[in-house]
């Protein structure tokens, strides 16, 4: 499917890219550089070691200086390497010191010291703390070592052991600068785990690499870790159906580095595919977003990778029951660094136990089975980033993400013909951040996004092929201007374009049946908003213009997040937004992708509305020494619901209708720490009420009403090298439609079907799980370190069901046969992981 605009669009979008770009002068000068330009100049050859010079920088060029003598002088002086001639030709340069000691002090702007900051020896698993005085000693250092200089809040530095000589002491003075965001955002640090922080602002963030254990994950899951945070849940296992605050998945909207992703998961929704590794942290938004994002009704997920370079190479590989990956980071010089990894999953060489439970899990109910044997699974992802600094004040970010999950289903032994189902997506994008001055700040990022879903399916004894296909393609372009008035006051504003093609298509050759719909979108948006910090205040206004061509609307979205902090201790906070999203997903069970796949998207059009939400939320969070409570109260109204996106199996299934939901609710999280101690207990009290007046004059209960849930979790850190995690999950059963008992099915023209009772007038049983995880650190050295996980989904293997639902029985079509839908069975994991 090829979109209309798209030749305009790239364009456009390198026009502007390239506008923002700017050639300042460079700072620093790159000693290897400069002794190829003075080995040119005066037809010299300088002998050395290429790890002792490559890391260096100097802050006047060399090349510029008129005489050899005076050039070896500047060396000598101004770095560790001692430059001596051998003859007229020939200069060998060399350490002056085997082991190098540094010293120094770190300070903020205000010249007060920094105590406890990290400095770390890059690449490698050593480094020391600054004390009260922000003083720091290293010894043994080599010339080539890079020093990071780490503390939160505060931007990262990285120096060459070089260039952390005084010239007028023997310890260096350095300045940390504050990050930007740290006086609106950072609020608590170790919410729940070490990993995670919660913001001024509500929103909560994980932090990949300080991540250590969670029950029942041997790997860092973004998207599964956040479900152990009140008013996120997935009704049936799924992280491709999360829940937050009530708002069905399609009303997430997840965006990888400002990319939006149409599906980033592996396996049918049961993992994660955006790879960790390169990931630096996942921010959840449930309400207050800011005005620069669109869609996500229900709520927004950032994945981001690393911005700042590494300076030195680095990466690792790592192997458990479900897959093998690795990761690399590849310095190309000062300025340029390569970021990339891989996954694939490890049925190719066997099957693992896990494999088998998640295969069984995804497959049930489906024209595939559980049966291995006659079918050929597998996925992989790629990611790519490439970071670019053209100066201090400019940089420019650019990624791409490949993500493939391919089934091939053989229905006989022998045969030649299989089902297939591909489900993929590839999207490019980059962001360029340019600083204009000490209070203007400009940001234009754009991305290509591509989602497909195909299958083919053979029927009637091979004989009837049928070709079902979903397509999404998405361009978009934003820019953003930021402006500082005062330490206090901050505006932003900017405008966004985004161009959508929704394609769904069913062929069939016997007998001959063509269905295609296309639709194209464009979406214009401006936005600005208003944010004022200081001490106590945090407060953020600011409001949206949206308007849709296809459907001409237009809407106005104003959304507001104040949070006031008492002491130390008490925090209170409230947020208000409106938001709106015109793509969504259907389900579609007489239509599905080989009962694997049963979701498709589509877009707002004459005959489905423009969603839109509305929602209120209050809470207050206490926090003394190791002990917290978080609590808060939402109200959300959602309008624009389709029908056939709430996975109903009953007599509403197959209708075309739009209603309105509304979900209220009480979430609240206790967290007690100590220093080798974590626990947490979150619980959620809430309603999920849908009006569809064509078929019910009131609200019923939702698919995904489930009352009560609560979750409770305790992490033991043995040692430095041993660490254990378990928590249990307890639910209230979902709602689901029974069968009339007095008549289990009727006729309907010339069909019989399951005579249903009231929508969703019964529930499930209550769900419960207990997962366990351990952690084993098995090497850490200077260079390398390696860890060995072993973790258990369902310890207890308690098979429970997460939804029911009729068909008629195939031998009496008087009765009616009961499908269960059955939760994740005993699933252990082994993971070994080395980074270097």
């Amino acid at each position: 499917m090829k979109l209309f605009y798209r030749n305009k669009f790239w364009l456009s979008l390198f026009i502007i890219l390239f506008s923002f770009v700017k050639v300042n002068s460079q700072n620093s000068f790159s000693l290897l550089e400069e002794l190829k330009l003075v080995e040119n100049k005066f037809d010299v050859k300088f002998s050395y070691v290429i790890s002792n010079v490559e890391n260096i920088q100097l802050q006047e060029k060399i090349s510029d200086i008129s005489t050899l003598n005076e050039i070896l002088t500047s060396i000598n002086s101004n770095t560790f390497l001692t430059a001596t001639k051998i003859d007229e030709r020939f200069i060998s340069i060399a350490p002056k010191l085997d082991n190098i000691k540094i010293c120094g002090y770190l300070f903020d702007k205000d010249a007060k010291p920094i105590n406890n900051a990290s400095i770390i020896v890059s690449g490698k698993f050593y480094g020391t703390i600054s004390s009260d005085r922000g003083a720091f000693t290293l010894e043994n250092l080599k010339i080539s070592d890079n020093l990071e200089f780490r503390y939160l809040g505060y931007k990262s530095i990285v120096k060459n052991v070089n260039a952390l000589i005084s010239p007028i002491s023997d310890c260096i003075k350095l300045t940390m600068i504050e990050e930007e965001f740290v006086l609106n955002e950072i609020f608590i640090k170790n919410y729940i785990t070490n990993s995670l922080s919660k913001l001024k602002d509500g929103m909560v963030q994980l932090d990949t690499k300080n991540f250590n254990i969670l029950s029942g994950q041997v790997e860092p899951d973004l998207l599964q870790t956040s479900q152990i945070l009140p008013g996120v849940e997935s009704p049936n296992e799924s992280i491709s159906n999360i829940n937050v605050r009530k708002g069905v998945s399609d009303q997430n909207v997840i965006f990888w580095d400002n990319i939006k992703m149409y599906n980033p998961t592996h396996f049918f929704g049961l993992i994660s595919a955006i790879n960790p590794n390169l990931t630096k942290k996942i921010s959840i938004i449930k309400n207050g977003t800011s005005a620069k994002y669109n869609d996500g009704v229900s709520s927004t997920i950032l994945l981001e990778t690393d911005n700042n370079l590494q300076k030195k190479l680095s990466g690792g590989i790592g192997a458990n029951f479900i897959s093998y990956d690795g990761f690399i980071t590849v310095p190309v010089n000062d300025k340029l660094e390569l970021k990339t990894s891989f996954r694939n999953s490890s049925n190719n060489w066997f099957y693992t136990p896990a494999y088998k439970a998640y295969f069984n899990k995804t497959f049930q109910n489906s024209a595939v089975g559980t049966n291995t044997s006659n079918s050929n699974f597998s996925f992989y992802d790629v990611n790519v980033s490439l970071l670019y600094n053209l100066n201090p004040s400019n940089h420019l970010k650019v990624n791409y993400i490949k993500i493939n999950n391919d089934l091939n289903y053989f229905e006989s032994e022998g045969s030649n013909l299989a089902d297939k189902i591909k489900q993929n997506s590839d999207a490019i994008g980059f962001t360029y951040n340019s600083k204009i001055n000490s209070k203007t700040k400009a940001e234009v990022s754009g991305y290509h996004a591509k989602y497909s879903l195909l299958s083919n399916n053979y029927q009637n004894n091979q004989q009837q092929l049928t070709i079902q296909e979903n397509e999404v393609l998405e361009n978009s372009i934003k820019a953003t201007l930021n402006y500082t008035l005062n330490d206090y006051l901050n505006l932003e504003t900017g405008y966004q374009l985004n161009e959508t093609g929704v394609l769904s298509r069913t062929n069939v050759n016997d007998p001959l049946y063509n269905r295609v719909q296309r639709s194209v979108m464009i979406n214009h948006s401006a936005f600005s908003e208003a944010k004022y910090t200081d001490n106590l205040w945090f407060i953020r206004a600011g409001i949206r213009f949206n308007y849709f061509d296809k459907i001409n609307q237009t809407t106005i979205e104003p959304r507001i997040n104040v949070s006031y902090t008492f002491n130390k201790n008490l925090n209170f906070n409230a947020q208000f937004e409106t938001k709106s999203q015109y793509t969504s997903q259907v389900i579609d069970y007489l239509d599905d992708f080989l009962g694997v796949e049963t979701r498709r998207w589509v877009m707002a059009d004459e005959n489905i509305p423009l969603i839109k939400s509305e929602q209120f939320s209050v809470g207050s969070t206490f926090k003394k020494n190791t002990f917290l409570i978080d609590l808060s109260l939402f109200r959300k109204n959602i309008t624009g619901v389709l029908i056939s996106g709430q996975g109903f199996q009953n007599q509403v299934q197959n209708k075309r209708l739009n209603g309105e939901q509304k979900s209220t609710g009480l979430e609240v999280l206790l967290n007690q720490r100590s220093k080798k101690t974590e626990f947490w207990l979150s619980y959620t009290l809430s309603t999920s009420d849908l009006l569809f007046k064509p078929i019910a004059e009131n609200y019923f209960p939702g698919n995904n009403d489930i009352r009560h849930s609560s979750t409770i979790g305790f992490n033991f850190h043995f040692n430095e090298r041993l660490n254990t995690s378990i928590s249990g999950i307890i639910k209230s059963g979902k709602p689901f439609t029974p069968i009339n008992k007095e008549q289990e099915t009727t006729q309907n023209g010339n069909f019989t079907v399951v005579n249903y009772a009231a929508l969703n007038a019964e529930r499930l049983k209550a769900y419960s799980r207990v997962d366990f995880s351990i952690n084993y650190l098995l090497l850490k050295k200077q260079t390398i370190q390696s860890n060995l996980k072993f973790g258990i989904l369902n310890v207890l293997n308690k098979e429970q069901t997460l939804d029911t639902y009729y068909v008629v029985d195939q031998n009496d079509s008087s009765k009616a046969t009961e499908i269960n839908i059955k939760s994740l069975a005993f699933t252990p994991n082994l993971s070994l992981r080395v980074a270097f």
